[in-house]
């Protein structure tokens, strides 16, 4: 059947051919709730929601547990870039054609990342469903005590950084905890324009180089080794950071705040040193290969995939759709969508690089970045580690 979405439906005889159960870690979040009510209205299907842990590695070894033991009660799964990586290869996931995602459709997604963590062999195995851009968010108040209007060039970034802001207040914050420092050092290295595959390389080098020194200038503090991404948006709202980068998720946590204002702290351009980019990450959905419920996992991905799902579900949990055609025209009710859209119009989108086993490589990134970060190994030391992480898988 096609409904009047345009959306192509398959009935199906059997009651569990009705039927749906989505693992995802926005279970309990009303907003999505909300979309999944209206795909069930739009497909005949009722869906059943299950809450993966909210905790990174908890959560892949709950999907990994899941998958290796052939679990039939799981249908689809929301999986980030770290358990594509991982989970693709193996085998785990089903494969989907063009009855699921249309050449349409596939080239809505950021080309290069699309083809290097949702594609494996030149197979499909997963659809995006959810963008976040990795943004630079500044303080106005750190802004105006420094005497600059933005950070946008070379020169007033190393300024802004350089500004004694007083006790207990830094210019530079971050969540450097083993399992994501990996992020801000990813970030960096692109800022510079390395290539983090390549630890020769002299603006490689000189990224984590400078990541140093804002900890021995006092620029940044030690301290935030232990944060992960909670502890640093806390620390930025109550205002102890001059800028972060961080996701566009977080502009609901942000704008919940009540600090986000061009007064308060808000989106900047991310400073032009070399070339402009910056990472990207997606939540997307995948099909358990095990699943008995496959064509209505395949009717849930093509609504959340068109062009009326990608909108409505943008709108319902404020956030921006993977799909850069809706992000760029759709009308959204994102908070700040035109800075969102302002990166994706202006910056090359670069995916992160994840080896097949990603949280270990994360971690172990994480944990030769710190030793190297408090002076207990050398810059060789480093980039000879680095290499051997980033050597365990090359595409």
């Amino acid at each position: 059947m096609e409904n009047d979405s345009g959306i192509t439906e398959t009935t199906e005889t059997t009651e569990t051919g009705r039927e749906l159960t989505i693992l995802t870690p926005d279970a309990s979040v009303k907003e999505f709730q909300d979309f999944v009510e209206q795909a069930e209205k739009k497909l005949g299907i009722k869906i059943h929601l299950k809450a993966t842990a909210q905790d990174a590695e908890s959560r892949e070894a709950q999907i990994s547990n899941l998958l290796t033991s052939g679990n039939q009660d799981i249908d689809l799964i929301a999986i980030n870039d770290e358990m594509a990586s991982e989970f693709i290869p193996k085998g785990y996931l089903e494969p989907l054609g063009d009855d699921v995602l249309p050449e349409d459709i596939r080239s809505s997604f950021p080309e290069s990342y699309f083809q290097k963590v949702c594609t494996y062999n030149g197979t499909v195995y997963s659809a995006p469903y959810m963008l976040d851009i990795m943004m630079l968010w500044v303080n106005q108040e750190f802004l105006e005590e420094a005497g600059v209007s933005d950070l946008g060039s070379k020169d007033r970034y190393d300024h802004f950084l350089e500004y004694d802001y007083g006790r207990n207040r830094y210019a530079y914050g971050s969540a450097w905890e083993q399992s994501y420092a990996y992020n801000d050092l990813f970030q960096t290295v692109n800022l510079f324009g390395g290539n983090y595959l390549d630890w020769d390389d002299e603006n490689s080098r000189a990224a984590v180089q400078y990541l140093k020194e804002l900890l021995e200038n006092g620029q940044t503090p030690e301290d935030q080794m232990l944060d992960q991404y909670d502890q640093m948006e806390q620390k930025f709202i109550d205002g102890r950071y001059g800028c972060v980068y961080m996701y566009s998720g977080a502009m609901n946590i942000f704008l919940n705040s009540g600090k986000y204002s061009g007064k308060g702290i808000h989106v900047s351009n991310i400073p032009s040193f070399y070339e402009k980019r910056t990472i990207i990450a997606t939540w997307q959905l995948a099909i358990n290969h095990s699943s008995v419920r496959k064509e209505a996992a395949k009717a849930f991905i093509r609504y959340i995939t068109s062009d009326e799902g990608a909108e409505y579900y943008s709108n319902c949990v404020h956030r921006a759709p993977a799909r850069l055609d809706i992000l760029r025209k759709g009308r959204l009710d994102i908070p700040d969508i035109e800075a969102i859209r302002s990166y994706v119009n202006t910056y090359e989108l670069l995916p992160r690089y994840l080896t097949d086993n990603p949280m270990s490589g994360i971690k172990s990134m994480g944990t030769l970045f710190q030793k190297y970060i408090a002076g207990d190994i050398t810059m060789d030391s480093f980039c000879a580690g680095a290499q051997n992480i980033v050597d365990e898988r090359k595409s």
